[in-house]
């Protein structure tokens, strides 16, 4: 039986523009949406040709070097200096008040990794464009923590970031939040321990607010389980 509602043929262009946070979401390609039709199509052929070039030498370094400038200089070529600039302070330097391996550390990350028993940063079926329609569940702008405990198994952590290429958080969680690597320095001695409570949070999220309002307080809650000192992973 035929189709009784055909889709619409899918140009280069389209297909480009879909890898940016929309249907086809792919952040390592989503430059291609800053590209002419014809640079699109100049990327492929050379892209296929490195492809080839690869799969006959078994050797993908010049596949990866075309891919990674071909991204800065999309990139770059849509490059505007912002007229708003963060009034900063200085931080004087906090020096850590006891030796490492007498420390209790803790992670602390924006990579949005949480529980599998725990809710999600955004609606997973959303596109990113309708996401950011639902500032309240997608974007969070007032930042909520989700509360990773250290006994934590790997397998019941997942990673729902909007906004940067979460395949490698996928296959192992420790690239964004290192929990694995931290209960090793703490069996070598290397740290004092790692912290029963961890943190994540969603870093896409009204930054004077999370400076403002947010941070001091999540600050005297690590004062408060008595963290010596704290791991920060952005996402």
């Amino acid at each position: 039986m035929a189709d009784e509602h055909p889709q619409a043929p899918l140009t280069v262009k389209d297909f480009a523009d879909s890898l940016y946070h929309s249907t086809r979401t792919d952040n390592q390609f989503k430059f291609l949406k800053n590209l002419s039709e014809g640079q699109i199509a100049d990327f492929l052929q050379q892209f296929l040709r490195l492809v080839n070039n690869a799969m006959d030498d078994e050797d993908t370094s010049a596949l990866i070097h075309f891919v990674q400038q071909q991204q800065m200089q999309a990139y770059q070529a849509s490059q505007t200096v912002s007229k708003v600039r963060p009034d900063l302070p200085a931080v004087p330097l906090a020096p850590l008040r006891k030796p490492l391996n007498e420390a209790k550390i803790a992670l602390f990350t924006s990579g949005a990794i949480y529980r599998d028993d725990q809710p999600g940063f955004y609606p997973e079926h959303l596109a990113y464009e309708e996401a950011i329609q639902d500032t309240r569940s997608a974007l969070e702008r007032v930042a909520s923590l989700r509360v990773i405990p250290a006994a934590t198994p790997l397998s019941q952590l997942r990673v729902g970031h909007i906004a940067y290429d979460i395949h490698a958080a996928q296959e192992d969680v420790n690239v964004i939040f290192p929990l694995t690597r931290f209960h090793e320095l703490a069996q070598e001695g290397v740290i004092g321990a790692l912290a029963e409570k961890n943190y994540s949070f969603h870093g896409l999220t009204n930054i004077q607010r999370l400076r403002d309002e947010t941070t001091p307080q999540w600050a005297q809650m690590l004062k408060d389980d008595g963290v010596d000192a704290v791991f920060l992973t952005p996402g």
